[in-house]
């Protein structure tokens, strides 16, 4: 008897204890579940905007500078630009309307147009021309990977757009995604080797209506790049991407040369925004 009573007593004990945890589970139950949703998907990167530089964005490194038969170029191109924001902006990843992402594509080209050192020593502009056709040439008859203008792309990286390649921060694998690139008749699994394949990408990309494109499909994958990293997108994380291959805020932090890049866009982005208002189609989004 006192054997059973004592079963009793315990078994009793145990559902109250269950009903106690039972109870204060259903009357929280949004506790448990937050700590673990955070545990098993880590909270979204903050915007980059508002991790460097604030609302305003970022400061002008440089004073904008602009050969002028560049600043011609540019007009000419104005409606491939626009034409190819509205193929490659994915306004679901990017919050950008058509124009905004063609005003980034303008920077980009602008900020391109001159190297680094041509746009600190003003003597060295007018041989700008020079070296970069020097690259082009080395590139086509050597198979080299030096960058092409006007949209300053290394065949390596064209290749990668073309085969609809993402890279992904290691040790991750590269995600393949096609973005597509308008007008290209490359196929790289038809060249045997990757000298040939380069040439041919390089007299491709140094076409400027091609450039353009090729430009808008490298941001469309940073579209994509940002979404897998889950950073918000700004001009400044495009610009970065394009430069450096990196979206995410703390690796922007990190890296000096992404910065500098970042300083150098934003001078042109008044002049980006001219460009791009200067006609009767950017109403459409």
């Amino acid at each position: 008897m006192h054997k059973t009573a004592s079963s009793g007593v315990r078994r009793l004990g145990h559902w109250v204890l269950i009903s106690a945890v039972l109870c204060a589970t259903l009357l929280t139950p949004h506790t448990w579940l937050v700590n673990a949703a955070e545990t098993l998907a880590p909270a979204a990167t903050p915007p980059l905007d508002e991790a460097l530089w604030g609302s305003d964005g970022p400061a002008p490194t440089i004073e904008p500078f602009v050969l002028p038969s560049f600043a011609e170029e540019m007009r000419a191109l104005r409606p491939a630009i626009l034409a190819a924001a509205a193929r490659h902006n994915r306004p679901a990843l990017s919050g950008m309307t058509r124009r905004e992402f063609a005003v980034t594509l303008a920077q980009i080209l602008y900020s391109e147009h001159i190297g680094w050192l041509d746009a600190e020593v003003a003597a060295l502009r007018p041989a700008s021309p020079l070296y970069q056709v020097a690259q082009l040439r080395v590139n086509e008859f050597g198979g080299a990977n030096f960058t092409v203008w006007p949209a300053n792309l290394r065949p390596s990286v064209a290749a990668e757009i073309l085969r609809g390649e993402i890279p992904l921060p290691a040790p991750a694998t590269p995600l393949y995604e096609p973005v597509g690139v308008a007008g290209s008749h490359i196929r790289p699994e038809q060249y045997r080797s990757q000298a040939a394949l380069y040439a041919a990408i390089t007299r491709e990309i140094a076409d400027p209506q091609m450039a353009v494109e090729y430009l808008a499909a490298n941001l469309e994958r940073g579209l994509i790049r940002a979404r897998y990293e889950r950073v918000p997108v700004s001009w400044p994380v495009l610009a970065a991407w394009h430069n450096q291959g990196i979206v995410a805020p703390r690796d922007i932090r990190a890296n000096r040369t992404a910065l500098d890049y970042i300083g150098r866009t934003a001078a042109y982005r008044t002049m980006a925004r001219a460009l791009i208002d200067a006609g009767p189609d950017v109403s459409v989004h």
